[in-house]
């Protein structure tokens, strides 16, 4: 006698509709990997004289967001605590989650790390790096501000 999972069509359901996306009872699936909560989603840019690193991350403050470039790598990343109550006293309902997300981008050509720039804005960090045109003699990392 073969014995079915009863909820295999309610896992199946959520797998394929937007609330459950690709995950299925809080296993991710093999082929989302990167794209959960944990990472933030980028787009880079090649133009002639630099990369241009723009990154999603809404919801964050400007002081949540960490930005380093090291030795031709781009590290992003954003932690911050996020709470809500309803009723007062006793608790009728309470919500607390720690939310980080974090994302290393392997620049294709060495940059001037010093001369980098990021701005924030509308839940969008946009990172400048401009292109290195001679060697590379700086190995150490390079914290870049959020304006």
């Amino acid at each position: 006698m073969n014995r079915s999972n009863p909820f295999d069509e309610i896992e199946q359901f959520f797998g394929r509709t937007p609330f459950g996306g690709d995950r299925t009872w809080g296993r991710e699936a093999p082929w989302a990997r990167g794209h959960g909560m944990e990472h933030a989603d980028v787009d880079v840019a090649d133009y002639d004289d630099e990369f241009v690193v723009m990154a999603d991350l809404p919801g964050y403050d400007r002081e949540d967001i960490d930005v380093r470039a090291t030795d031709g790598h781009l590290t992003i990343s954003a932690e911050r605590d996020a709470e809500s109550d309803a009723g007062e006293g006793r608790y009728l309902r309470r919500e607390r989650r720690h939310e980080s997300v974090t994302r290393t981008i392997d620049l294709p050509a060495a940059v001037i790390e010093e001369e980098a720039t990021a701005a924030y804005q509308n839940g969008v960090l946009t990172v400048t790096l401009p292109k290195e045109q001679g060697d590379d003699d700086a190995d150490d990392s390079h914290r870049i501000d959020v304006e």
